[in-house]
C-alpha cells in the first residue's frame, strides 16, 4: 500500500517537474508562381529562344524563402551555431534565417581563397576565406545581410537575422519542421530572397503576410498550411 502510494506521488512530482510544454510545428506553404524570366542583359551570337521540344523548366522558388515564428515565448537555450556551405559558385542555400547571438560559420568547400563580407556592414565580417576554411561571426541585432564576394559579383547569399530561435528553410514542395517550439501564441512570417529584383534596383524583404499559429504540445504536432500571395512586381514592371 506505502509503495504504491510513494509510486503515486513520485508521478505527480514527475508531471509538474518535467512539463510537456514544448511541441512540433510542420508547415506548407503553397508558393506563388515564379517570376517571368527577365530581359537579355548581354546578347550572344544567336537571339534566345524558346525550346522547341520541352518547356523551360520554371526557377524553384522554395530554396528563397525561410520562415520564423515570431512570439512572446523565451527560449530555454542559446542560439545555436548555423554553419552556411559555400559550393562551387555559390551558397549551398542562397538564404539562411538565424536567430540573434548565433554563431554563424561560413565553410568553404571550394579550394578557391575568398573575400566574404557583408554589404550592409564591413565589420561583420573580416579577413580572407582560405580554401577549405570558415569563418565565423554572431550578428547581435536583427537585420539582413547581403553575404558575398566583390570580386566574384554573381556570389551572394541572403543572411536574415531574427529575435526568435525558430526558423526554418523551405524544402522543394515548400514543406517545413520545427521541433521544440514552447507553447504558445505566435505569427508566422516568411521571407523571400529576390536576386532578380535586386538587380532592378529592388530589394529583398520580408512578405507582407503573416499568419497565427498556437502551440498546445498536449494536442499534438501544430500543422501550418498557407497559400502565399503573389510576388511584389519588380522595380518597372506592373
Amino acid at each position: 500500500m506505502r509503495l504504491g502510494l510513494l509510486v503515486g506521488i513520485v508521478g505527480v512530482i514527475a508531471t509538474f517537474a518535467d512539463p510537456s510544454v514544448a511541441g512540433t510545428v510542420v508547415g506548407k506553404l503553397e508558393l506563388p508562381p515564379a517570376p517571368e524570366r527577365g530581359p537579355v542583359i548581354a546578347k550572344g551570337f544567336l537571339d534566345r529562344t524558346e525550346n522547341p521540344l520541352a518547356e523551360i523548366r520554371k526557377v524553384n522558388l522554395a530554396p528563397y524563402f525561410v520562415v520564423a515564428l515570431e512570439g512572446d515565448a523565451k527560449p530555454d537555450t542559446a542560439p545555436a551555431e548555423v554553419t552556411w556551405d559555400l559550393v562551387g559558385e555559390s551558397f549551398a542555400r542562397p538564404v539562411v534565417a538565424v536567430p540573434v547571438g548565433a554563431q554563424v560559420v561560413i565553410k568553404n568547400t571550394t579550394q578557391i581563397s575568398r573575400t566574404i563580407g557583408a554589404a550592409e556592414d564591413p565589420k561583420l565580417i573580416a579577413g580572407p576565406l582560405a580554401p577549405t576554411g570558415t569563418k565565423s561571426f554572431r550578428a547581435t541585432q536583427p537585420a539582413i545581410y547581403t553575404i558575398g564576394d566583390a570580386d566574384a559579383p554573381h556570389l551572394k547569399g541572403k543572411l536574415v537575422v531574427v529575435a526568435t530561435t525558430h526558423v526554418a528553410n523551405l524544402d522543394d514542395t515548400g514543406r517545413f519542421e520545427m521541433t521544440d517550439v514552447p507553447d504558445g501564441s505566435y505569427k508566422l512570417r516568411v521571407f523571400y530572397y529576390d536576386p532578380g529584383a535586386e538587380r532592378s534596383g529592388g530589394k529583398s524583404d520580408w512578405l507582407p503576410f503573416t499568419t497565427d499559429v498556437t502551440v498546445a504540445s498536449s494536442k499534438g504536432k501544430t500543422e501550418v498550411n498557407a497559400k502565399l500571395p503573389a510576388l511584389p512586381a519588380a522595380p518597372g514592371k506592373k
